[in-house]
């Protein structure tokens, strides 16, 4: 069974692939945001919720309030009061070891057909699969009440695939290149007072390839009785990272290896 929409993307065809991969990094180089609609072929897009859903009573339970994250020059600017603004994190999130191996999931995440646009569309030399059973493709789910708050991102770039839209809210927001705004720009986000902000289209079956660690950025309120269903596609530069045991506990609860179930 093919996973990617040969239809919309047809990676095989050397031409066309060039033309998907510049329009990626134009996309990326303009506001740091590069989506991929329909991405996913429908056939593949079910058996990935399915494998979900099936999932899901396995996931993590996170609700903390945690700061924004800051990155580059405004972690030297932030004064006391931006460093002390929090936002709420609320989801449930599901270990990398406990999908299933030979899923479409698993498959996608290691294929060397998207692995290859990701890295082009980056344009950075190398890229690897993450070889911590944990952490390296993982589900979040999100349900009434749930959101992500404003945060910048430790990783230079984020792969995600929305596998399920929520009913109402779930929008993906974000304020790109805002790492060396000053205070009172990233205050003006937080409040929901500024024009720098922009949201991001994301169906079911989009890819999107996202520099968080220069943006700002969060996915708004969950409401009506439909969770969205997100795969976070983790990747490294070099082979064989592993992630401390501190973000694994933080994220996870836990820092050993379950047997998938």
């Amino acid at each position: 069974m093919s996973i990617v929409n040969a239809t919309l993307y047809p990676l095989s065809d050397p031409d066309r692939r060039a033309a998907i991969v510049d329009r990626a990094a134009g996309q990326l180089g303009e506001d740091g945001a590069a989506a991929f609609p329909d991405f996913i072929a429908p056939a593949a897009l079910a058996e990935m919720v399915a494998e979900a859903a099936a999932k899901f009573p396995l996931a993590y339970r996170r609700d903390q309030r945690l700061g924004f994250n800051p990155q580059g020059p405004i972690a030297d600017m932030a004064d006391e009061e931006l460093r002390s603004r929090t936002s709420p994190y609320s989801m449930w999130i599901l270990g990398s070891d406990l999908l299933d191996p030979a899923g479409a999931l698993r498959r996608f995440y290691e294929s060397e057909e998207l692995m290859s646009l990701v890295r082009d569309a980056l344009d950075i030399d190398s890229l690897h699969t993450i070889a911590d059973p944990l952490i390296n493709i993982n589900l979040t789910y999100m349900g009434v009440g749930d959101q992500q708050g404003w945060h910048f991102d430790d990783n230079d770039f984020v792969v995600s695939l929305l596998l399920q839209e929520a009913e109402t809210g779930g929008a993906f927001e974000y304020a790109p290149g805002v790492d060396d705004a000053p205070p009172e720009d990233i205050h003006a986000i937080l409040d929901g007072a500024s024009p720098r902000t922009r949201l991001q289209k994301v169906g079911a079956g989009t890819l999107l390839l996202f520099r968080g660690r220069r943006a700002l950025h969060r996915v708004t309120e969950v409401a009506g009785g439909t969770q969205r269903i997100i795969a976070l596609l983790s990747y490294h530069r070099e082979p064989g990272f592993i992630y401390a045991d501190s973000v694994k506990q933080n994220g996870l609860g836990r820092t050993e290896v379950l047997a998938a179930q």
